[in-house]
C-alpha cells in the first residue's frame, strides 16, 4: 500500500479534539493545507520502512533544522475518493528521492476537505510521527556519510548544525 507523507503542524490539527469527532480548526486548514496552484505537495513511499526517506526529502530542503511532525495518508484511499495526483520532480537535494514527489492536484473546496478528512483519519490511526531535531540531524548525517546527500547542498543554517 502506497503512502503519502506530508509535513504538518500537529498543534494546529489538535486545537480541537478531531480524534473524537470535533471540527477541524481553520488554522489546520489554512496553515497545513495551504495550496499552490490548487495542489498540495507530498512524498510517495511504498511502506512504513521508507518514511525516513520521505522525511529526508522534506528536511533536506528546509532553511532551519527544527522538530517536525509528518502525517502518512493512504494513497489508495485518496484514489478511491477520486483525488487527482500527479508525479512531479521534488525539490530536494537528495537526487535519488526527486522522483518520489507527488502533487495532490486539481484541488477544490470539496476535495481539499476530503484530504483533510484523511489527515484526521491518520490521526485516529496514529499515522502521525514526530521527528526531533536530534533525529533529523542523525538522518541527515547518515545521508551525507552514505553519499546520498552533499552537505554543500544544504542551507548554511542547517549544515552548520551538522558539524
Amino acid at each position: 500500500m502506497s503512502l503519502l507523507v506530508r509535513k504538518i503542524d500537529k498543534a494546529k490539527w489538535l486545537q480541537n479534539d478531531i480524534v473524537r469527532g470535533e471540527d477541524i480548526s481553520a488554522d489546520a486548514i489554512t496553515n497545513c493545507m495551504k495550496t499552490y496552484r490548487n495542489t498540495l505537495s507530498a512524498w510517495q513511499i511504498d511502506n512504513d520502512a521508507e518514511i525516513d526517506d520521505a522525511v529526508l526529502a522534506i528536511v533536506s530542503s528546509h532553511q532551519h533544522l527544527d522538530t517536525i511532525d509528518i502525517v502518512c495518508i493512504s494513497k489508495d484511499r485518496l484514489d478511491q475518493n477520486g483525488i487527482n495526483m500527479k508525479s512531479t520532480p521534488g525539490r530536494t537535494p537528495v537526487e535519488d528521492l526527486t522522483n518520489k514527489h507527488i502533487d495532490i492536484a486539481n484541488l477544490t473546496y470539496k476535495t481539499l476537505g476530503d484530504v483533510a478528512y484523511h489527515i484526521v483519519k491518520a490521526f485516529c490511526e496514529q499515522n502521525v510521527k514526530r521527528y526531533t531535531r536530534g533525529s533529523l540531524k542523525k538522518l541527515l548525517k547518515e545521508a551525507i556519510n552514505s553519499g546520498r546527500l552533499d552537505i554543500a547542498n544544504l542551507e548554511p543554517s542547517v549544515s552548520i548544525k551538522l558539524k
